[in-house]
């Protein structure tokens, strides 16, 4: 099953707020996906604004296959033409799916490919929030962090984890934080990070650590935390670098975007 992140330049004066974003995709929805559109809880999707000077951008990320097949050629079809987010215009210039440090597509199987990690690296490159005990709550604690990994995943992935899983995320410990806190008035007023933090698998077996590495790819395109569809919680993983002696699991400096 298909995973998407998809990368919409625009044309226009300033970022665009990203509750106008929303709107305008609960637009699509309407027409496209009528009964997610009043869905409650978990969506299979993120918006974002990319906050870059040189190029004003949305970023939609796509967690079921079939919302994006349905999805995705209406944003085709509006390339060149204006869209409008609240009372704004802006001109949309194309759709980006590959080529772009925030745009790709692939599967959940592919989540799985390739050599498995104890050490997970994840940018979080905007305010991320947890609720919890019915407040928010802005620390990156491992279990809050892969829990909302792992609800993303069983609800949206056709492949469920095992069941003890969570007894493994339990096991998670902090190798580095690099955080800031920054205050959050959208709809909700709340404190969340945004930085780096290095999340550590003790004692990993082989089944485990390929998990929590699928896990950790997942957060590229499942956004962590609440509110990922008013542009919070993106994070993206980064490799580690091998240290001096081989060790591959250890720390790295994050390759800038």
């Amino acid at each position: 099953m298909l995973l998407a992140s998809t990368i919409l330049p625009l044309e226009g004066e300033e970022p665009p707020a990203v509750e106008h974003v929303r709107g305008w995709f609960y637009g699509l929805l309407k027409s496209a996906e009528p009964t997610l559109h009043d869905q409650q809880g978990l969506k299979p999707f993120t918006i974002g604004v990319l906050n870059n000077r040189s190029q004003l951008s949305v970023r939609i990320t796509f967690l079921n296959e079939g919302l994006y097949a349905n999805i995705s050629p209406k944003l085709w079809k509006l390339i060149g033409k204006q869209l409008k987010f609240g009372k704004v215009p802006y001109k949309l210039l194309g759709v980006i799916e590959s080529d772009h440090p925030y745009a790709k597509l692939s599967t959940y199987a592919r989540l799985f490919q390739g050599e498995a990690v104890s050490d997970y690296p994840l940018r979080f490159a905007s305010p991320t929030f947890f609720k919890r005990h019915g407040d928010h709550y802005p620390l990156p604690e491992p279990r809050l962090v892969f829990g909302s990994l792992l609800s993303r995943f069983a609800a949206f992935a056709p492949i469920d984890p095992p069941d003890d899983l969570q007894g493994v995320i339990d096991r998670l410990t902090l190798r580095a934080v690099s955080i800031r806190t920054r205050p959050i008035e959208h709809e909700v007023r709340a404190v969340g990070f945004t930085g780096r933090v290095v999340f550590h698998l003790p004692r990993a077996s082989e089944e485990e650590a390929r998990w929590l590495t699928a896990l950790w790819r997942f957060a590229f395109f499942s956004g962590v935390g609440a509110k990922t569809t008013l542009g919070f919680g993106q994070a993206k993983p980064y490799a580690p670098q091998k240290a001096p002696g081989g060790n591959k699991n250890a720390q790295s400096r994050q390759n800038e975007d």
